[in-house]
C-alpha cells in the first residue's frame, strides 16, 4: 500500500515561539486516523523563532529523534544534558522511564529541525542523550542512516526496530531500499521533486508506505528527503 499525503494536510501551528507542521496527532491535534504509523508516532517539522524558547516537555518510553537542518538549538534535559545542536547534528533523547526537555534559540534566526518519536523495543529503561554531526556530503546521492536500532554501526543507536536515514539526490539519481512486506516505509521531502514506487512527490509532500518489499526514489529534481524504515507492531 501507497498513501501519498500532500503538503496542505499537514497541520499547522503557529504561536509566539515556534511554526510547526505536525504529520501525526500530536499534543492539541488529536485525529484518531492519524495517531501513528507503525512504530512511528511522531514526526514535526519545526522551526523555533529567534530568541525563542520552547515550553518544556516530558516524554517517557519514545526514542525521540531531532535532527537540526538550519540554525542552532540549545537543548536542556533532565538527565543533566545540555548541549548546542548545530545544522547537520542529529540528537537521539532516549526518554525511558520519563524525560523531561526543552530547547531554546539564542540566535537571531528561526531554527529549522525535524523531530520524532519511535515507539522503543523495552520500556522503562534510564534516559540517555547522545547526538552526532553527519555531513551533508555523506549523503549525497545515497541512503545515510543517521539512527538506527538494526546494526549500522556509523549511526547513532537508538532502542528500537527502526532506521532513520537521509538522502540529498542529485537530479535523476536514484536510491532503492529492500525492506519486507512487514515493515512501515515513510518518506518526508524538504527539498525538490521526488517518484517514489512511480508516485510523484513534491516539497513537504510525504509518502507511507508498507506490504512492499522494495521501494525505490528517483529525484526530479536535486532534492534532500528523509527516510524512516519501521516496524509495523504499533
Amino acid at each position: 500500500m501507497i498513501r501519498i499525503v500532500k503538503s496542505e494536510e499537514r497541520y499547522f501551528v503557529d504561536n509566539e515561539s515556534v511554526n510547526s507542521y505536525w504529520l501525526f496527532s500530536y499534543s492539541g491535534y488529536m485525529d484518531m486516523k492519524n495517531t501513528h504509523f507503525g512504530d512511528i508516532k511522531v514526526f514535526n517539522d519545526e522551526a523555533l523563532k529567534a530568541g525563542k524558547v520552547f515550553k518544556p516537555e516530558t516524554v517517557s518510553d519514545k526514542e525521540i529523534l531531532t535532527i537540526v537542518l538550519e540554525g542552532e538549538l540549545i537543548h536542556e534535559d533532565s538527565t543533566g544534558c545540555k548541549e548546542v545542536l548545530k545544522a547537520g547534528d542529529v540528537q537521539v533523547l532516549s526518554a525511558g522511564e520519563g524525560v523531561t526537555f526543552t530547547g531554546t534559540n539564542i540566535s537571531e534566526k528561526d531554527t529549522h529541525f525535524c523531530r520524532m518519536w519511535i515507539q522503543p523495543l523495552r520500556l522503562n529503561m534510564e534516559p540517555t542523550c547522545r547526538h552526532k554531526n553527519f555531513d551533508a556530503a555523506s549523503c549525497k546521492n545515497s541512503l545515510l542512516p543517521i539512527a538506527s536500532g538494526q546494526g549500522f554501526s556509523d549511526a547513532l543507536k537508538i532502542r528500537a526496530n527502526a532506521t532513520a536515514y537521509m538522502a540529498k539526490l542529485d537530479q535523476g539519481e536514484m536510491v532503492d531500499l529492500l525492506t519486507d512486506l512487514s515493515r512501515h516505509v515513510f518518506i518526508y521531502v524538504l527539498e525538490g521533486e521526488v517518484t517514489v514506487c512511480g508516485q510523484k512527490l513534491e516539497e513537504f509532500d510525504q509518502v507511507r508506505i508498507n506490504q512492499n518489499d522494495t521501494v525505490v526514489v528517483q529525484a526530479e529534481t536535486d532534492a534532500f528527503f528523509i527516510l524512516v524504515d519501521a516496524a509495523g507492531n504499533s
